[in-house]
């Protein structure tokens, strides 16, 4: 069941990371996208996270918030 749960989490992060590398990368160009994906995901995991103690900050997240900007990046610059 706590698989489960983890592989529903990073892939919640990885779909936002796609949305927010697209959007941004839609607006000026797919590698400010990944960018942004990526402070994105840091300042969640670190403000959000372990500052507020809102969630529970863990590198995981990044790194899938990070993969799924880095996917919505590809599909960008295939599309151009």
């Amino acid at each position: 069941m706590r698989w489960s749960i983890l592989q529903k989490d990073k892939l919640k992060h990885a779909i936002a990371g796609v949305a927010l590398s697209i959007v941004a990368g839609l607006f000026v160009y797919p590698l400010i996208g990944l960018a942004t994906a990526a402070v994105v995901g840091a300042l969640k995991e670190i403000i959000w996270d372990w500052l507020l103690k809102k969630g529970t900050p863990e590198l995981l997240d990044f790194v899938a918030t990070v993969a799924g900007g880095v996917l919505g990046a590809v599909i960008l610059r295939a599309a151009r």
